[in-house]
């Protein structure tokens, strides 16, 4: 008897031929219950790990619910689904065919079945748990259903019983709140008890750096939860399954090419031996102790589809993150290293979502500036600008707080080129749409000030991006300029400013408090600001501004400067640098002279 113990990949109505770096296979090989990835920027984490995880799931638990978490709603839906989505779609998995986005499954007529796949000709499987509400939810026709949800929302996972749990960028997850979501995972062990993927979690990430604020190493504790003994056992054997189902394909290919009663044998009996490796491999990783199963890797397991100049240029930036972000190294940078050193948890606010403005959001659509609880529609807004290749806005109002004057920032919002203003205006005026009062005060560089007079300045533009719509119409707003002919603010002067401010050491400047989620890019900026030092003078080092420009919302310091202009206004300047006398009491006998 002569056959390929090897498949034939151009036969693709038996063999569907898919990209996997090696340790995506790992993942797929041990398919542990529990698995928890630490693994560096573009290396497919989403794509090709997490679906691939989803797939495997939909298949084995039919109709089951399941979950998705992100640390806020904003990065889940601009993020983290369009990645799942693509991951997806290069996976064959098409919207409407194999699945729905918050819509009651179809069903087909006779004439619609008879031009579907077999597999798929009956109608979507109908999910096992009994669904309210399709909102935020992903139906495949297995029946297994995800609902997603974020950190920064309780309301949108609560009361969910689920039995397993996804999560991407998971190093941005507090302990104590990923905590509270992970006692969901619990009930259906009567229909899904079976499955290896029973209770189970999916988490992957970059590594998470402690020093910088909102970033919590807690999937490292998992690490001792994992019997490596157990893991390579699980390898092994899911080694020998996929050679054994390897060469039942290709004795399949083979009795397909040469039909016999003699090759039909053959078939028969490299299956039953690939199913008999199947059920060793799956009930080993049935075993408590076999779990869970950590993976760390750096960027270079993706190296195929990065391509040697992706890291070349990553080296060569020399942006203080190579160790991190690319090689999956713990960090060693210290938090004396950060610029806004003053900087902590006590400037930033979690509870700034209202619940019932979020309720009526989908997952597709847009969310407005009704969403921010501790926004007041009546009164002014006020803006910082940083202009460039990345434009970022800093949006804040004034408010008081326990006796407290404070400027409350509320929202950041970006472009990346080619967007430039025009878009911004665009952005700003749709998110900030249900204001009453639409007077802005606008704050930035002196560079924004260039070309003033002949109104070709940046500062200017930007104004009539949001006083006046693409086509020149009026759109209610009004925007004063409140940096004319305002003075450089050098590096050295904004980092003993910043920590006059933020360390709350000036009763009469006003405290800080920034949107943990709704502004999450601008925190970043802050908390992974470096300094540098020249001849004994601090220097921010904007080295990360040199970033392929997808990267820079995250990890350069261009937001950072938008803060800087929205606080550094004259008067505060003035203040920090003592040049202001403090306002004399009544009864004081210098009062009024």
């Amino acid at each position: 008897m002569s056959y390929r113990k090897k498949v034939k990949e151009e036969v693709s109505d038996i063999v569907d031929i898919q990209y996997q770096n090696k340790f995506a296979q790992i993942a797929s090989l041990v398919g542990p219950c529990r698995l928890f990835g630490i693994l560096g920027r573009g290396s497919a984490k989403t794509t090709d790990i997490q679906v691939e995880r989803l797939i495997d799931i939909m298949y084995d638990m039919p109709g089951a619910p399941c979950a998705w978490v992100a640390d806020t709603f904003s990065n889940l839906t601009a993020n983290v689904l369009p990645a799942v989505l693509e991951g997806l779609e290069r996976k064959g998995f098409r919207e409407g065919v194999h699945y729905v986005i918050e819509k009651e499954p179809p069903t087909f007529t006779d004439k619609e079945k008879a031009d579907l796949p077999d597999w798929l000709r009956p109608h979507f499987w109908k999910p096992f748990n009994k669904l309210v509400s399709y909102k935020r939810t992903i139906i495949f026709f297995t029946g297994m259903n995800v609902r997603f949800g974020s950190l920064d929302r309780p309301s949108s996972l609560a009361g969910a019983s689920v039995v397993h749990l996804f999560g991407d960028e998971a190093k941005y997850f507090k302990e104590e709140k990923i905590a509270n979501q992970l006692k969901a995972i619990r009930g259906y062990r009567v229909q899904y008890g079976h499955s290896v993927y029973y209770r189970g979690v999916t988490f992957t990430s970059d590594i998470a750096d402690p020093s910088h604020i909102g970033e919590y190493d807690w999937m490292r504790k998992e690490i001792k939860n994992m019997n490596i003994d157990k893991i390579l056992l699980i390898m092994k054997t899911g080694l020998v399954y996929n050679e054994a189902l390897q060469e039942y394909v290709a004795a399949k290919q083979h009795w397909r090419k040469s039909p016999s009663p003699e090759n039909a044998l053959v078939c028969k009996n490299k299956l039953k031996t690939a199913n008999l490796w199947k059920a060793r491999w799956t009930e080993l990783r049935r075993m408590d102790d076999a779990r869970t199963f950590f993976l760390r890797a750096s960027s270079y397991v993706n190296v195929d589809i990065l391509t040697e100049g992706w890291f070349a240029d990553a080296i060569a930036a020399d942006l203080n993150d190579l160790h991190t972000a690319i090689l999956s190294c713990r960090p060693s940078l210290k938090s004396g290293d950060r610029f806004y050193a003053s900087l902590g948890e006590q400037h930033f606010y979690k509870d700034g979502i209202n619940e019932d403005a979020y309720d009526q959001v989908g997952l597709l659509d847009k969310e407005d500036c009704r969403v921010l609880k501790y926004v007041n529609l009546h009164k002014p807004l006020q803006l910082g600008i940083d202009f460039g290749n990345m434009c970022s806005l800093s949006i804040a109002q004034d408010d008081r707080v326990q006796g407290k004057d404070c400027l409350r920032i509320v929202k950041f919002l970006y472009t990346l080129a080619p967007e430039y203003l025009v878009d911004l205006g665009e952005k700003f005026r749709e998110y900030f749409a249900p204001m009453v009062n639409k007077t802005v005060y606008l704050y930035y560089d002196r560079a924004g000030n260039s070309y003033h007079k002949v109104q070709k300045d940046q500062a200017s533009e930007f104004k009539k991006a949001i006083e006046r719509d693409r086509n020149g119409a009026r759109t209610g707003w009004n925007v004063i300029m409140e940096s004319i002919g305002q003075g450089n603010i050098g590096q050295p002067e904004e980092y003993h400013f910043m920590q006059t401010l933020l360390s709350g050491s000036n009763p009469r400047l006003p405290n800080i408090l920034i949107d943990y989620y709704a502004a999450k890019h601008l925190r970043q900026s802050l908390e992974g600001a470096r300094t540098k030092v020249k001849s004994g003078v601090v220097f921010k080092d904007k080295s990360s501004e040199h970033l392929p420009i997808d990267q820079l919302p995250s990890h350069s310091t261009n937001p950072s400067d938008s803060f800087k202009y929205l606080v550094m206004t004259k008067q505060r300047r003035r203040i920090a640098k003592g040049k202001v006398p403090v306002p004399l009491a009544i009864g004081d006998p210098q009062f009024g002279k």
